[in-house]
């Protein structure tokens, strides 16, 4: 990532060499693009921004619906609790504060 879209073609001419030269790999020509940072880039479960990195809208709302599922009783609170903590691992890694905080609300107003 970089603001100089000058500066990435002569990293990715670079990449591209040394891929060639050293490992005999080629970067794919329609993969391996150069775009804009405003609408993020989708890799490894995140929107990656320039500065920040938010998780993708479809982990959002399958918690959500799994939350749902344990109103409804179709899980149980150890499995509602497992499935969330291994989500919350994943969110935390984005700016995502706000969010874990109103999902632990909203889980956490069930059968009190």
């Amino acid at each position: 990532m970089h603001e100089s879209k000058e500066q990435i073609e002569r990293w990715m001419q670079k990449i591209d060499s040394f891929l060639k030269e050293n490992l005999k790999l080629e970067l794919h020509k329609q993969k391996s693009k150069i775009i804009s940072l405003s609408k993020g880039i989708d890799f490894v479960g995140y929107r990656n921004f320039y500065h920040f990195k938010l998780l993708r809208k479809r982990s959002i709302r399958k918690m959500k619906r799994r939350i749902k599922e344990f109103h409804n009783e179709e899980l149980s609170l150890e499995n509602i609790n497992q499935i969330y903590q291994g989500w919350q691992a994943h969110a935390k890694w984005a700016n995502t504060y706000d969010l874990r905080e109103n999902l632990v609300k909203n889980k956490h107003k069930i059968r009190q």
